[in-house]
């Protein structure tokens, strides 16, 4: 969720700014080189493929060839009132920054540059879209987020559960090593009752023996 509200922070910082991140530029398709404008987003490649392609389709059909994404005769009354030959591009070399690249071709090789009446159109089209993407990078942060939260959540549910598990499981151990305590309390005191027992055994054997000694004795010396 922070993340998400530095999003939006750095979206509204940047949109006041916005004039600046629009630059001249020029790019080659096919063989020639158009002139046009350029901005750059710190957004996915393959973000802003998609969300480019559905921003410009409410102009025209789309043509769409690799990186590139054009309108034959596009129709943009902010830019010009007839049909306009919209060329752009969108193309990166960093994985968190793309580069959209837009040439208006307003009839007979006629570009539109920033001295033209027509830039102030062309800039409030880039100036809609970066918004457009911003707020959708915006909201594909807030569900990284959530989703995130929710692996958060079952992770510590999981591992509640384990230690219920165990919890169960030192409990039943305790009961058992009890019960053997119990079971072994009373063979000792089964054990030590036969070994006074078996004292007196031993005694009594002993005394047997004396006894029969001392017979065989008597015996012997009667003899000689």
């Amino acid at each position: 969720m922070r993340k998400a509200l530095i999003t939006s922070i750095l979206l509204l910082a940047n949109l006041v700014g916005f004039a600046q991140t629009i630059l001249s530029g020029s790019e080659v398709f096919g063989k020639d080189r158009k002139e046009g404008f350029y901005m750059t987003l710190n957004i996915e490649k393959k973000f802003i493929e998609k969300e480019w392609s559905l921003f410009i389709s409410k102009y025209g059909g789309v043509a769409q060839n690799r990186e590139t994404f054009n309108i034959a005769a596009a129709n943009i009354p902010e830019v010009s009132p007839d049909p306009v030959n919209l060329m752009t591009k969108v193309v990166s070399d960093q994985k968190n920054k793309t580069k959209i690249f837009a040439s208006f071709d307003v009839g007979g090789g006629n570009m539109v540059s920033e001295n033209n009446k027509s830039f102030r159109g062309v800039e409030q089209i880039l100036k809609d879209f970066y918004a457009f993407a911003m707020q959708n990078e915006d909201v594909r942060l807030a569900e990284r987020d959530t989703e995130e939260a929710q692996k958060n959540l079952e992770r510590v549910n999981k591992t509640g559960d384990k230690i219920a598990r165990d919890i169960e499981k030192n409990k039943r151990e305790k009961e058992k090593l009890l019960k053997e305590i119990e079971e072994n309390k009373v063979q000792l005191e089964k054990l030590l009752k036969e070994q006074t027992d078996n004292k007196q055994d031993q005694e009594n054997a002993r005394i047997a023996l004396e006894e029969k000694q001392k017979a065989a004795s008597v015996v012997k010396t009667r003899i000689k």
